[in-house]
C-alpha cells in the first residue's frame, strides 16, 4: 500500500514512521522512527544514492556466465561435456526439457547442491533465464567453478528450434 500511495502522491505515507498490527489482539500502534546517522540509505553520508543491484549482488551475478539459445545449441550439438541443469518445477519439465538433462527445482536447489558433482560444467536452464541465474550464482557461491547460465531460458531454446523431449 505504502509502494501505491508512493507511486500515485495519494495519502500520507509513513515515512519516519511503522505501523504495528498486532493480529492476536485486534489493535494498532504507529511507531516513530529516528534516521540512523551511519545507514547507507537515510544517514549523513548515503553510499546508495538510486535503487537497483547492490554492487555485491551485481558482482556474483557477473561471475556466472551467459549463453544465448543457438550458441548453446551449437555446443550440445558439438557434444557438451558438461550437465544440462533444468531448475525449473517438475511439472514443467513433464512437459518438455532438453534431451539428457538433470532436474534440480530451485525450490530444492540447497538439497541438490550438495549432490552434484562440482568438477564438471554446467549448463543451467529454467523457462526464461532468470530462476537459472539466481541457481547458478548459488552454485557459484557453493563451490561450483564452471556454471553457465541459458539465458532466455527454454522459450528461446525452444524459438531457435533447439530439440526437446516432450511426453
Amino acid at each position: 500500500m505504502e509502494a501505491i500511495k508512493i507511486l500515485t502522491g495519494h495519502g500520507e505515507t509513513l515515512a519516519g514512521r511503522m505501523l504495528h498490527y498486532d493480529a492476536t489482539n485486534a489493535r494498532m500502534r504507529e511507531i516513530s522512527l529516528k534516521a540512523d546517522p551511519e545507514c547507507s540509505l537515510c544517514g549523513n553520508t548515503p553510499s546508495i544514492t538510486s535503487p537497483g543491484i547492490s554492487s555485491k549482488s551485481s558482482m556474483e551475478t557477473a561471475r556466472l556466465k551467459e549463453i544465448s539459445a543457438n550458441d548453446a545449441l551449437a555446443l550440445i550439438g558439438e557434444g557438451y561435456e558438461g550437465i544440462l541443469l533444468d531448475v525449473r518445477e517438475a511439472s514443467e519439465h513433464a512437459s518438455a526439457h532438453l534431451e539428457g538433462c538433470r532436474l534440480a527445482p530451485l525450490s530444492q536447489i540447497s538439497k541438490h547442491l550438495e549432490e552434484l558433482p562440482r568438477d564438471v560444467p554446467y549448463l543451467v536452464y529454467c523457462k526464461v533465464g532468470q530462476r537459472s541465474a539466481h541457481a547458478g550464482t548459488l552454485m557459484l557461491d557453493s563451490g561450483f567453478k564452471d556454471v553457465t547460465n541459458l539465458s532466455g531460458g527454454i522459450m528461446d531454446w525452444i524459438r531457435v528450434g533447439g530439440p526437446l523431449i516432450q511426453p
